[in-house]
């Protein structure tokens, strides 16, 4: 039996789609799901970046802090994107404060939002967040 497309760039594009799905789905299975309100204590260190997300509807406002244990010149910091990809646009409302360690923002529609944090070189850091 032999298999006929009507097109060859179909099956590139079906391959594709197959290829692409599985990659969104495991982002989102990799987030550590929040609850609020939310309290994390962890390392982070390098390359490397943890991912949470939490459920916030629209009329709420927002909240999330960042500290860690100064240790050297270490840092820790955060964004806040509606992407499951660590690369996503960081959102467009709300405003930092206390040198970026501090955000508080309205969520402006209901949905899932991704909150990354990274580290340099290596951070002892506590993450907490808070809807209203």
């Amino acid at each position: 039996m032999r298999l006929t497309l009507p097109h060859p760039s179909m099956f590139l594009i079906a391959t594709a789609i197959l290829f692409s799905a599985p990659q969104v789905s495991r982002a989102q299975e990799d987030a550590t799901r929040l609850r609020n309100p939310a309290t994390v204590r962890a390392d982070i260190g390098g390359e490397a970046h943890h991912s949470y997300v939490i459920r916030a509807r629209k009329g709420q406002t927002m909240t999330v802090r960042i500290s860690w244990r100064q240790e050297g010149d270490n840092n820790a910091g955060f964004t806040i994107t509606k992407s499951p990809d660590f690369s996503g646009e960081q959102v467009d409302f709300g405003s930092a404060s206390d040198d970026g360690k501090r955000w508080s923002g309205k969520i402006p529609t209901t949905g899932n939002y991704y909150i990354y944090v990274t580290g340099h070189p290596i951070a002892h850091y506590t993450l907490r967040v808070r809807l209203k």
